[in-house]
């Protein structure tokens, strides 16, 4: 394995949730020396200064100020933590002739489907009532799988191969997770309180997903593709976070956001459409003596990277594809572009990000979608339409995006990390 593909690997492995996601990297940040930081005061910042601030729970932005100059030629990249998911309703617990099940709705745009059939497990945040009569929260990760959402035979399902089994999200996504005698659901309550180790009734509430809990893995016949739950976008983030971590800083500002919620249109206080990465980039210029408008002025000079993971062309389904268009698996990372801006596209821009490339001799290829294709779209358009910077759209290119296990080659993640480490090293574009 390659540096970047073992720490995406354990990236992933210690992230069911986003809430895990972004408590990950903040350990990692602190290992690696980053200073923490307060929403709530203002910041005493110093050039060559390498902080990180958490504004919520399933959000971290990390920041590297220039020896010289260090708001100059300010390079930001974004990605998401987030992912889709089967997540836990408010009272969830449903027994129907001894089997308890658990009732869910859907986050953002999984494949249904490959959620059947799979051992899963459980993860998120919890919150309850302590002791003194404040509330108290943790993050659980119960590691272990715990649930189990089965299909319908196809002795009683005859046509399911050729006609599908189309997924009713009210009634087939309720796991079975125990037998018991009770007759009512309400004891998954006692049995999650005694999990997490808290008195039973203390419980006010949580933010729990069903997780795939299988562990990425080398597949192929030399070992050259990766199977794994949760690539998009923690492919993205792992491979930010290591271009930060490279960063030398030397001159200017290097900046790295991970968001929440993209799956479902960034439209949050912790997304990026939101006023959060204007107040957080506001904040490091008044640590210097600048005002806002200088500081929306100055960010004209930079740029930002959208890291997303993209779609590469997959051999069973060719018509979907612009041949011209599609890249290929373990040929580099993906330079993704949309004349309607569903993927930033600033041609400057791109045209930038590509001599990077050939400079510092780094696959890359570029990706435009079929045009009967609506595609799906990013946080570039969005970021930039609140911060007036041009922005270019990149990922490494997937297979089964969106599936409970997704694909990709495991050559592409090391060229996108080594592209985030000579962005957040450049001088400016």
């Amino acid at each position: 394995m390659t540096n970047a593909l073992k720490t995406l690997c354990d990236y992933i492995k210690a992230s069911p949730t986003p809430w895990h996601a972004a408590s990950c990297a903040e350990k990692r940040l602190r290992e690696c020396g980053f200073a923490p930081l307060s929403m709530r005061e203002n910041w005493r910042l110093e050039g060559g200064g390498r902080y990180f601030v958490r504004p919520f729970g399933t959000t971290l932005y990390a920041f590297v100020c220039g020896q010289d100059e260090p708001l100059s030629a300010p390079r930001l990249a974004g990605a998401h933590l987030d992912f889709p998911a089967i997540r836990l309703k408010p009272d969830p617990g449903a027994v129907r002739r001894g089997a308890l099940q658990l009732t869910t709705e859907v986050y953002g745009g999984p494949i249904l489907n490959t959620w059947f059939d799979r051992p899963l497990s459980l993860a998120g945040k919890i919150v309850w009532r302590g002791g003194d009569g404040r509330t108290e929260s943790r993050l659980i990760d119960l590691k272990r799988p715990v649930a189990y959402i089965p299909n319908l035979a196809v002795h009683m399902n005859r046509g399911v191969n050729e006609n599908g089994a189309p997924v009713d999200r009210q009634k087939d996504l309720q796991p079975v997770i125990a037998l018991t005698e009770e007759k009512d659901g309400a004891a998954f309550k006692g049995m999650l309180c005694a999990e997490a180790g808290i008195p039973e009734g203390s419980m006010l509430d949580w933010d729990l997903s069903l997780y795939n809990p299988a562990e990425p893995c080398l597949t192929g016949w030399r070992g050259e593709f990766l199977s794994s739950p949760r690539l998009d976008d923690l492919s993205s983030a792992a491979a930010l976070l290591d271009g930060l971590l490279a960063c030398e800083g030397k001159r200017g500002l290097a900046v790295l956001c991970l968001f929440d919620n993209e799956e479902i249109g960034s439209r949050t206080k912790q997304g990026a459409d939101s006023d959060l990465p204007k107040l957080i980039l506001q904040k490091i210029w008044k640590a210097f003596g600048k005002d806002s408008v200088e500081c929306l002025s100055d960010l004209t000079a930079g740029m930002i990277l959208s890291a997303d993971v993209a779609h590469a062309w997959h051999p069973n389904y060719p018509n979907v594809y612009d041949d011209k268009n599609s890249p290929l698996l373990g040929r580099g990372f993906v330079l993704k572009t949309a004349s309607n801006q569903s993927y930033a596209w600033d041609c400057g821009a791109l045209a930038e990000a590509e001599n990077l490339c050939i400079t510092h001799h780094i696959p890359y290829q570029r990706f435009a979608k079929h045009s009967n294709q609506q595609g799906g779209g990013t946080i570039g358009s969005i970021i930039s339409a609140h911060l007036p910077m041009p922005a270019v759209d990149l990922g490494v290119g997937l297979l089964a995006m969106h599936s409970a296990t997704e694909f990709m080659a495991a050559a592409d993640q090391q060229s996108l990390a080594d592209f985030a480490g000579v962005f957040y090293n450049s001088d400016g574009m």
